[in-house]
């Protein structure tokens, strides 16, 4: 799938995700899921063009026996695409369009945002999973 084509994705899931009624509960799942989804279209494309962060996610899978069961978490998925939004260009246009569709007011720029993230990742104590 190409940059354009996933972009055009996320921001369909992001118009369902503005629809959701934020005081039902059972809607909450539906975000989630919609947000999830979103996150997995740009990991696949990352690992479509095999960027790894020490091995991350291609090489792990393959000792993934060796890990524990929920070293695959989502949370460190999502470092994983921090510190390629830092790194590479189409990742941060990709998370950046997730961002700003799905919380549109949550930055004002492309720029402030990927400063944030950089600041995040700088400080250590944001995520409490790494990727050695």
């Amino acid at each position: 799938m190409t940059l354009h084509e996933i972009k055009e994705k996320i921001k369909l899931l992001a118009d369902k995700h503005q629809s959701i009624d934020e005081d039902d509960l059972d809607a909450f799942e539906d975000a989630e899921f919609l947000e999830l989804e979103a996150e997995k279209l740009i990991v696949s494309y990352c690992e479509q063009n095999q960027y790894l962060i020490n091995g991350f996610p291609t090489e792990k899978k393959k000792i993934e026996d060796e890990l524990d069961e929920d070293y695959f978490c989502r949370e460190r998925y999502q470092l994983y695409l921090d510190k390629l939004l830092v790194e590479k260009e189409d990742v941060a246009e990709l998370m950046w369009c997730f961002t700003s569709s799905f919380w549109p007011d949550s930055f004002e720029s492309k720029e402030y945002y990927i400063q944030c993230i950089k600041e995040q990742l700088e400080s250590g104590v944001f995520y409490e999973v790494d990727l050695d």
